[in-house]
């Protein structure tokens, strides 16, 4: 199938309209039902909504006046954020999901030969592949990376407008389209609903993990195996425009495959699957704490540790069986970090381009860099520390080394192998990558 943009995706940050629809509105017992859209709005935050006009006869009703509100016989769980008054053509509202996604379309044991997703804020990427595409502005270069785990293959595409749209949010910031993908098994066998549901879940954490900042597949579409859609899922994009660091550099799409099939093997067991989710969720809510967005970089080193610490629960005690888990409840923290990071093949040394670290490691006796970053971070959430404030100048440090060992024990327990952008180099020109320590130290 040709891989194109599902809806009419003009400008970042625009309004996308989805559907116009029918709806069933349930008003203090009554129903009524209007004609309604669906839209995508991405300002001023990202949600999508349901949109339309009462009849003059409801008059004024509350919040919570809506007890209900049906799209072609589906109910669609959310609540009312605009509420209308009596006015002559007829009152608007506006009705914002619950939950999303949201299936519109279809059900779990819905067949479908391919389902296509559309990326936002995702980083400008230089594919494993190219083509190009004419359009009434010129010929675009399409960049292409496509990435295959246990008979699945996905691929991502930039398009025409992805450098337009790069240009508007370095300017403006919100949120554009940047690509499309498509998600189908190596075989163009068919899958049902659910599994279509669960690989997207397991996409927005690979996207995520790799950007460093949330990135979900949005508004998901599948198609049969004739080309007809079948199924939809209604969801709006969750990371805004931002460039945080992350171990993925966009120049070597190579990593991305190279580490698909490690991840989704990861992701078929259970135990694996929570902790990965839990341990990428406070990943990326530390990883955004220099970006201004609510939590300060204090915080961000707390997160970080604990995903440190709960990844290390999960490798040594229940995957490796190196420690029971009353004896891992009783290590001190510096200790389970060592546990898995030497386990791991990743050196635990303060690097030599932290200069303020080396000196309180000199200062405190501090053994290596578990010992510097959990002392660091026992100072900020233990009030009677006698250090308690005397870190001020390593707190950045202590926060990248930190989201660094992170990235690092996430690559290594997913089996990958090959280069990546090392955190800790700041300043560095794109491109600039490296390879993994365990690879390097292969044969030692």
């Amino acid at each position: 199938m040709t891989l194109q943009p599902c809806y009419d995706f003009l400008k970042a940050n625009e309004s996308i309209l989805l559907a116009q629809t029918k709806a069933s509105l349930t008003i203090k017992g009554t129903v009524v039902e209007v004609d309604a859209e669906v839209h995508l709005e991405l300002l001023p935050r990202a949600r999508i909504e349901v949109q339309g006009a009462l009849p003059e006869s409801i008059g004024f009703i509350n919040l919570d006046s809506i007890e209900n509100l049906t799209i072609a016989g589906r109910n669609v769980p959310g609540f009312l954020v605009r509420a209308p008054f009596s006015c002559p053509g007829g009152a608007k509202f506006v009705w914002c999901l619950k939950t999303e996604p949201t299936i519109a379309l279809g059900t779990a044991t819905t067949k479908v030969a391919s389902v296509l997703f559309h990326i936002f804020n995702y980083k400008d990427l230089r594919g494993t592949r190219c083509s190009s595409e004419q359009t009434a502005t010129g010929l675009h270069r399409i960049e292409h990376v496509d990435f295959k785990a246990a008979g699945w293959h996905v691929v991502l595409k930039s398009l025409p407008t992805t450098s337009d749209i790069f240009s508007t949010l370095n300017e403006t910031g919100g949120y554009g389209l940047t690509h499309v993908g498509c998600l189908q098994k190596e075989d163009v066998s068919s899958f049902d609903g659910k599994t279509a549901e669960k690989m997207l879940t397991a996409l927005r954490f690979f996207l995520s993990f790799s950007e460093g900042m949330w990135c979900n597949p949005c508004l998901a579409v599948g198609f049969d195996d004739k080309e007809d859609k079948v199924w939809e899922a209604w969801s709006s994009p969750q990371g805004h425009w931002d460039s945080p660091i992350s171990w993925f550099d966009a120049h070597h799409c190579d990593e991305l495959a190279n580490l698909f099939p490690g991840f989704m093997a990861k992701c078929e067991s259970e135990n694996w699957k929570k902790a990965l989710h839990e341990v990428i969720y406070w990943y990326l809510s530390s990883n955004c704490s220099t970006l201004g967005l609510g939590i300060g970089i204090d915080a961000g080193i707390i997160l970080s540790q604990a995903a440190i610490e709960r990844l290390s629960f999960e490798y040594a005690v229940r995957h490796k069986r190196l420690i029971e888990a009353e004896g891992f409840k009783n290590l001190r923290a510096s200790d389970k970090f060592r546990l898995l990071f030497s386990s791991l093949n990743i050196p635990i040394d303060i690097p030599a381009s932290f200069p303020e670290l080396h000196k309180l490691s000199k200062q405190f006796n501090w053994l290596d860099a578990p010992h510097a970053i959990t002392e660091i971070r026992n100072s900020l959430v233990h009030p009677e520390r006698k250090q308690r404030g005397q870190f001020g100048e390593a707190l950045f440090s202590a926060w990248n080394l930190g989201q660094w060992y992170l990235e690092l024990a996430l690559l290594r327990i997913c089996d990958y192998s090959g280069t990546y952008s090392n955190r800790l180099i700041l300043n560095k020109y794109a491109g600039t990558v490296e390879t993994v320590p365990w690879d390097n130290n292969k044969g030692k």
